[in-house]
């Protein structure tokens, strides 16, 4: 019995320390995957039973300012990661957008990178409350697979890009991601606060902005297994492709429901 504590213990010392980057293996939430975990089992667990189960008999709650002051802070967050990635690294040419090795040094612009590869995977953290709020206004409709897996895929995959491989190639996920958000949480403000001003087709076009980020993503990591010329791990592509086909399998499917199908049923 002793023996297996020690190998046990010895696997989760090399997998938590010896291979994680020591430039943010002590950031919050990146030290150690238990803290991640548990927020991951809540936020599952309360979207999917405790909060529906405790909103069962009650009203919805009016959580307008709280979504209104939310929608800003992804706004700015997002659209600062946005400049930072375009400013500093790939307008600059310090970054290349069609190969880049993860560079494991402390030069000021690397560690730049990790800081803000970190405060991309708070964002990715925060994002939960997307559903928190769903659950909370009873719109249970909204809670589905595709939004829980995803919430919960790309935080996971946050964990691993921090703790791991903090830079290089996979920072273009984190830019794209963050144009993408900018837009789709712009849409979000607008329709809680001049819901007028919205039409119809806008919800349409960021759902198809959202099938076009993860093609591009999918081509973006996928090429770098027919470079050998390419520097960036290869394993990287092999564990990020699976969730982005996925991922973009489920939004199609939903584009189609909602908006092809749908149609062809209205004519």
């Amino acid at each position: 019995m002793a023996t297996i504590v020690r190998t046990i213990t010895s696997y989760y010392h090399y997998i938590n320390d010896e291979i994680a980057d020591p430039r943010t293996n002590n950031f919050p939430l990146v030290s150690s995957p238990l803290p991640i975990l548990l927020i991951m089992y809540l936020y599952h667990q309360f979207v999917r039973k405790w909060g529906p189960s405790f909103m069962a008999n009650r009203q919805p709650y009016n959580l307008k300012s709280l979504i209104i002051v939310y929608n800003i802070v992804q706004i700015f967050l997002s659209g600062y990661l946005t400049v930072e990635c375009l400013t500093r690294l790939y307008l600059s040419g310090h970054y290349s957008m069609w190969c880049q090795k993860i560079v494991y040094d402390e030069s000021p612009l690397e560690l730049l990178v990790v800081r803000r590869v970190w405060l991309y995977y708070v964002i990715k953290v925060i994002d939960l409350l997307d559903t928190v709020f769903f659950v909370l206004r009873k719109k249970f409709s909204q809670v589905s697979f595709l939004h829980v897996y995803h919430h919960m895929g790309m935080v996971l995959l946050g964990f691993i890009g921090t703790k791991y491989i903090p830079g290089g190639h996979g920072v273009m996920l984190g830019f794209i991601n963050s144009i993408v958000h900018a837009v789709m949480y712009s849409y979000y403000l607008i329709s809680i606060v001049r819901p007028q001003w919205v039409r119809q087709w806008w919800k349409k076009y960021i759902t198809q902005l959202q099938i076009a980020q993860f093609l591009f993503l999918i081509l973006h990591f996928g090429h770098v297994l027919f470079e050998p010329s390419c520097e960036y791990p290869k394993w990287i592509s092999f564990m990020f492709l699976p969730h982005n086909i996925f991922i973009l399998f489920l939004f199609s499917d939903f584009y189609i429901k909602a908006y092809v199908l749908k149609k062809n049923k209205t004519k």
